[in-house]
């Protein structure tokens, strides 16, 4: 049997009292701050939430119908980068064709110029032998010889041709030129140029004073002269009046022309002989013309694809050239000449359709081979016309 103290009595007393009476708020505030303590003890957890939370939350949900707008935005998308990229490429094939320098020069390739070549009615010094040039208008043939001479032994059709005998060169007058393009990039073909025989000048002053003036007219006023270009310069009137003089003046003409890149015969002949079809039933449709259909046409046309080599591709350099003349009867001559001047007889058409048709892709109609070379030939033939008719021939022989 133990016995306690008094003392122990009472202090166990006041402990079991203590214990008894320990109030709840106490232990709340006790077990918050060991709450707290805890929690500043521990890492912090996020406060926007796990990213499988984030992911279920702003995750888009797929339908057919969102699938279909989502792939048509795409393909919109893809068809303006392909648009974009398109139009870049143009733009720099465009850039390439303008800048790019040709011949070896550092500077960007001449625009064509529509102006009109120097007068030919200047006086030429007939002792020399430095034959004058005029500028085309681009660096790859940068020049056209104002003069040219070609050979001719044909029967005599004008009188002024009588005059000159059975000489074998005959002089020829640069009237206009122009260089031809192709393609909407205006890519540069070749240059042409045409020519008439000097002693024929008089005849055609004469054709076109008496388009717009009286029959004993000579020379043009300036109100005449404006007149006349109008007259040439409009499609159908324009193509009625140089048919007329190319048909039945009995004027000797020529048309030289240069290519600005290499080529070949089967190629330019292809494109004279669109350019001839397109011209007869133009004529056969529109003007009632049955001449162009006819079977001696037909041969004819033979004729003037022989004289190209038939089916042969030969070559025509760059600076090479290619000289087409008409004499006083129509006949076509077909010449190739070298860049040192030696030049070698084609073949002949006798057939003078083919080659009106061909001249007139160069001078009339609402579609031309070349549009500066036409109107290049307008201005060309004013300086003509505004002086007394056989007066230019005068003054350049």
């Amino acid at each position: 049997m133990n016995y306690s103290s008094p003392l122990q009595t009472l202090v166990s007393r006041r402990l079991c009292t203590c214990r008894s009476n320990t109030h709840p708020a106490s232990l709340a505030r006790l077990l918050s701050t060991s709450s707290r303590f805890n929690a500043s003890n521990s890492p912090p957890a996020p406060s926007y939430g796990s990213s499988e939370l984030l992911r279920r939350r702003y995750q888009k949900h797929r339908t057919p119908e969102t699938d279909a707008k989502t792939e048509r935005a795409r393909t919109i998308k893809r068809m303006k980068v392909s648009g974009y990229g398109i139009a870049a490429c143009t733009l720099a094939i465009i850039g390439t064709i303008a800048l790019y320098p040709q011949d070896g020069q550092s500077g960007s390739v001449n625009a064509v110029k529509l102006d009109a070549p120097p007068s030919i009615a200047g006086a030429l010094d007939p002792s020399s032998s430095v034959i004058e040039q005029v500028p085309t208008g681009t660096s790859t043939i940068p020049t056209f010889p104002r003069t040219i001479h070609i050979s001719s032994d044909a029967p005599s059709s004008t009188p002024a041709a009588a005059n000159e005998g059975t000489q074998s060169n005959v002089e020829y007058q640069l009237v206009g030129l122009g260089i031809r393009t192709v393609s909407i990039l205006s890519i540069q073909v070749y240059v042409v140029g045409m020519y008439i025989a000097t002693s024929d000048i008089a005849a055609l002053q004469a054709r076109l004073v008496h388009a717009v003036a009286d029959p004993v007219a000579t020379t043009l006023v300036p109100e005449e002269k404006g007149k006349l270009k109008d007259l040439l310069r409009d499609p159908e009137r324009g193509e009625d009046v140089w048919n007329e003089i190319v048909r039945d003046a009995g004027i000797r003409t020529a048309f030289r022309i240069v290519p600005t890149r290499n080529t070949d015969f089967m190629h330019l002949r292809d494109g004279f002989v669109r350019g001839i079809t397109a011209r007869s039933t133009h004529f056969a449709n529109d003007k009632n013309d049955a001449s162009f259909q006819s079977e001696s046409f037909g041969e004819a046309m033979g004729e003037f694809k022989s004289a190209f080599g038939g089916g042969a591709r030969r070559k025509l350099a760059k600076g090479e050239v290619l000289l087409l003349a008409r004499d006083g009867q129509g006949k076509m001559t077909v010449w190739e000449e070298d860049k040192n001047g030696h030049r070698v007889k084609m073949g002949t058409v006798a057939d003078e359709r083919v080659g009106r048709l061909l001249w007139l892709n160069y001078l009339a109609g609402k579609n031309v081979s070349s549009e500066p070379a036409r109107q290049s030939v307008i201005e060309g033939v004013m300086d003509y016309v505004e002086r007394p008719v056989g007066t230019v021939a005068t003054q350049v022989v």
